[in-house]
């Protein structure tokens, strides 16, 4: 059977998300585990593709029927087979989420925008993102957008839209992240038994010697304990890719574990949120976040978002920091605003590692426009979707340093 890939991307991450409204314990990198399980499905056959996603999408049993309940929706808008509960183009009210979001479809949002060649920038179902627009037949029915573009619709932070799992493991790889981190070599030169000659000082103990021969002084870059800025990108692109509450967390250790590190929320816009993580738990994180009215899903523009840390927030950032990018670097801002913020990162900050949740795929290339904009200015780029992802970064940068060149991205399609 025929299915064109953009519709496939498309109804798995609705397919994804409809299950996590219906109270589904979806694994962190559900998406993409399940985007490689359909990759090696010999035969796109209904019972081939339902085991297969049932395999990487159903821990629990109690998950059985509601899967099997959204499933035969998800086939029937992905092969256009008919079915009951498919009537007329919408969705039936005994298969409809349970939180109430309307998920019926065959509208679009008024306020959607083109993708454009950001689309094409991964290569599995969930690799590249998706705009999936469950609209509505009814003018006047809600949507809920994800889509590239510089105006989104953002929700303000919610409780109810953050699951914590996996907290020990999570909290693990994030220390072995900060001891790759911390053994890093910084940008500054300190006095070595071993290292690379340092000829000036060579000079001034010669002459201070009058001239003399003297052993040779070397010297080495200087060590330095972890101190970082983090760079979350909110919008919804990203939320469709990476569990909210593994990136809540990955963000809350890294505040505990880093020294002064200061934590930045950006879609459309830059807000400052570092000492809601300084709350005792994540639940509480969530709460503070509420509070202060936070939002994400919205739009991207990843530049001008960069261009006003720099702008209104410089001392953020210092030789001394290792700034973290989280993000899937699709663009929809001007590309000489990212450039101009990048090159300033660069040169500000001891080392930029960019975590980008689309290249966790072995089929992942980083040519979409603002990833490769962003690119020269990046020390390192890995993937990152969940606690295994964090875990190779953190073995990768250890035994190599930080590279752009992907080697190691877990063997995921």
């Amino acid at each position: 059977m025929s299915v064109d890939p953009d519709t496939l991307r498309d109804e798995l991450l609705r397919f994804v998300r409809e299950l996590s409204e219906s109270n589904v314990a979806v694994p962190a990198n559900g998406a993409l585990a399940a985007a490689r399980a359909l990759d090696a499905v010999e035969r796109f056959e209904e019972a081939q593709v339902r085991a297969a996603l049932r395999a990487t999408l159903v821990t629990r049993e109690a998950d059985l029927e509601p899967f099997d309940r959204l499933f035969s929706v998800f086939w029937t808008r992905v092969t256009g087979e008919g079915s009951p509960a498919y009537a007329d183009g919408r969705l039936s009210d005994d298969v409809r989420p349970e939180t109430g979001v309307s998920a019926s479809i065959g509208g679009t949002d008024p306020n959607a925008s083109e993708v454009g060649d950001d689309r094409a920038s991964g290569g599995s179902a969930a690799g590249a993102g998706a705009t999936v627009t469950p609209g509505s037949n009814d003018a006047d029915a809600d949507a809920t957008t994800a889509q590239y573009s510089p105006a989104g619709s953002p929700d303000e932070f919610s409780a109810d839209a953050v699951a914590v799992r996996d907290t020990a493991r999570v909290e693990a790889a994030v220390r072995a992240f900060t001891r790759a981190v911390a053994d890093l070599p910084g940008r500054r030169w300190q006095q070595s038994g071993r290292g690379r000659p340092d000829t000036r000082a060579a000079l001034r103990r010669s002459l201070s010697a009058g001239g003399a021969p003297l052993p040779l002084p070397e010297q080495s870059r200087k060590e330095t304990a972890a101190k970082g800025i983090v760079l979350v990108d909110v919008s919804q692109s990203v939320l469709d890719t990476v569990d909210r509450g593994f990136l809540l967390q990955f963000v809350a250790a890294l505040r505990r574990e880093w020294r002064r590190t200061r934590v930045f929320f950006f879609d459309t816009d830059v807000r400052e949120v570092s000492t809601a993580f300084d709350a005792p738990s994540i639940a509480a994180a969530v709460r503070e976040l509420e509070a202060a009215q936070t939002e994400w899903g919205g739009g991207t523009r990843i530049g001008h978002a960069l261009a006003e840390v720099r702008d209104t927030y410089p001392d953020a950032v210092d030789w001394a920091t290792t700034a973290v990018v989280v993000s899937d670097g699709l663009e929809r801002g001007e590309l000489d605003e990212l450039e101009g913020a990048m090159a300033w990162l660069s040169r500000r900050a001891s080392r930029v590692l960019w975590l980008n949740p689309l290249a966790v795929s072995e089929r992942y290339e980083p040519t979409a426009r603002g990833m490769a904009t962003a690119l020269p200015f990046v020390d390192g780029l890995y993937g990152f979707a969940g606690p295994d992802d964090l875990e190779r970064v953190a073995a990768e940068l250890a035994q190599y340093g930080p590279r752009t060149e992907l080697a190691a991205r877990g063997g995921r399609a």
